[in-house]
């Protein structure tokens, strides 16, 4: 064999060669949502045990209850991740019925469908707390866990629309702060086997997005269907495998292509 396909050989990645699978806790907020309900039953399929965190109680234990019924594990807590008192004692709940942490999953936000002259401040500053403020509240107060392994995983479901701009401010100015503060969170874990990386979904097929939106999805988007909370649960599922280690710090795009052609094509004039 000659040394070219020598090299070859040992970069392509085989399953015998592959790190083993490790069984997790992932912490998802915002785990009675939507999306999350095919987020949370795709991470618990190679073993990972879900620790469901909702502000509805209800929701957060439907959505325990969905995984273990599919065969997984999982644990309902409900909390609202505006206050930090409470989020501290989630972390103290979570280690006395379930352990550490080693993955985080932030998917709580909130849509406020309001654009400029009818968002007062108070609305625009709900918004950024929850999507934004939240998500570091967890962070923050789970970070040493994953430091302690020296080990973790963090994903942050953000949006095109941190991306791209969108008419309502709220949201987009929350996204891509949640982008951004994803980027800046590289300098904590700096040297450590803790990488930190968001999603980014275009259109998903959740009862949020609406039917005018839906009936807009194959003009607009180059693979002309709807993003399935499937597939998202399946990209966040590889970045907590050890063969996503060196994806760090990226904003990953789920849109089916919808911002590459965002500026290129427009139906209307089609």
């Amino acid at each position: 064999m000659s040394p070219e396909c020598e090299l070859l050989r040992r970069c392509i990645p085989t399953s015998k060669g592959r790190p083993p699978l490790r069984s997790l806790n992932v912490l998802v907020t915002g785990a009675g949502g939507g999306m999350c309900q095919g987020i949370n039953l795709r991470l618990a399929e190679p073993g990972h045990t879900i620790i469901c965190v909702d502000l509805d109680a209800e929701r957060s234990e439907a959505a325990a209850g969905a995984v273990r019924s599919a065969g997984g594990k999982a644990y309902a807590f409900a909390v609202d991740v505006t206050e930090p008192d409470r989020i501290k004692r989630l972390h103290r709940d979570i280690h006395e019925k379930v352990g550490g942490v080693q993955a985080i999953v932030n998917a709580v936000g909130v849509l406020d469908r309001k654009m400029l002259l009818d968002l007062d401040v108070k609305s625009f500053a709900r918004v950024l707390n929850i999507n934004l403020t939240g998500p570091f509240a967890v962070i923050r107060e789970f970070a040493q866990d994953l430091l302690d392994e020296d080990w973790g995983r963090i994903v942050n479901i953000s949006s095109i629309a941190g991306t791209t701009g969108y008419p309502y401010p709220s949201y987009a100015a929350s996204k891509a702060g949640l982008s951004n503060l994803t980027r800046s969170l590289l300098v904590d874990f700096w040297g450590t086997g803790i990488t930190v990386n968001s999603v980014c979904p275009g259109v998903v097929d959740t009862q949020m997005v609406i039917q005018e939106v839906r009936d807009q999805v194959p003009d607009k988007v180059p693979t002309a269907r709807i993003v399935t909370p499937e597939e998202i649960g399946a990209l966040i599922a590889f970045l907590l495998t050890d063969e996503a280690r060196s994806i760090n710090g990226a904003d990953l795009l789920i849109d089916g292509g919808a911002t590459s052609v965002f500026r290129l094509f427009d139906p209307r004039q089609a």
